[in-house]
């Protein structure tokens, strides 16, 4: 594979990690309203930066990102499918009838608290894929000679560890009086968790827009004085 070939990868890295990043996250506000179709952007989007993983991993020859991209989508997907079939089987009316019970639900509770729940649902499966996400970036980080990808994704990690925990303590305790003081404490929780990740995706964007120019050259490009003082240090 010539330079220009090699360089063909990283921008194909760029456009894939560009719209994963978006459609990834743009999953979770349009599952709030649309439910499954929630599911399907976020999962073509977890397409999209595997692809960008592949795409690096072939041009560094190093794996390492492409295989934690993998187990990122694996794993999203199959807790995705398990979260959504947990949720059927909570909320669906009439899924309780064959029990003899006359409710539509299962679980007795407020508008609010059941949004809570359906972003919960959809929010676990994430902080799994969102681990091996993490990892892959900081290979992606390492190979690529930038910062950007292991602090985008250190505030993902951390935004959306606070987030989930937060929500599931709202959600816990929602129903249980005399408690406003610490679910106002938890909202506040919330709103800390959500501005990490927004900003790790401001930030995984920017670094996969500024591939390929500031991304060092792959070790079959250097020349073999450049390749062995590299290794010495």
């Amino acid at each position: 594979m010539n330079n220009a070939q090699k360089s063909q990868e990283l921008k194909q890295a760029r456009t894939y990690g560009i719209m994963g990043v978006i459609l990834e996250f743009a999953g979770v506000p349009v599952f709030l309203i649309f439910k499954e179709l929630g599911f399907i952007i976020s999962i073509a989007g977890l397409i999209l930066l595997f692809l960008a993983g592949k795409s690096i991993s072939n041009y560094y020859s190093n794996q390492t990102p492409f295989k934690y991209m993998l187990y990122s989508l694996i794993s999203g997907a199959i807790l995705a499918v398990a979260s959504t079939g947990l949720l059927v089987l909570v909320y669906v009316p009439g899924v309780s009838s064959a029990t003899g019970a006359n409710s539509i639900s299962v679980i007795n509770t407020s508008f609010l608290t059941l949004l809570l729940l359906v972003l919960f649902l959809f929010l676990v499966p994430g902080i799994v894929s969102i681990i091996f996400q993490y990892i892959a970036y900081n290979r992606v980080g390492k190979l690529i000679g930038s910062d950007e990808f292991h602090t985008a994704s250190l505030f993902l990690l951390t935004g959306t560890i606070s987030t989930i925990t937060s929500i599931a303590i709202f959600i816990f305790y929602s129903d249980i009086p005399n408690n406003a003081m610490l679910l106002d404490i938890v909202r506040i929780i919330i709103f800390i968790g959500i501005v990490p990740i927004l900003r790790g995706i401001v930030r995984l964007i920017v670094a996969f827009a500024k591939l390929p120019g500031e991304a060092k050259p792959s070790e079959n490009n250097q020349n073999p004085n450049q390749s062995t003082y590299n290794e010495m240090s």
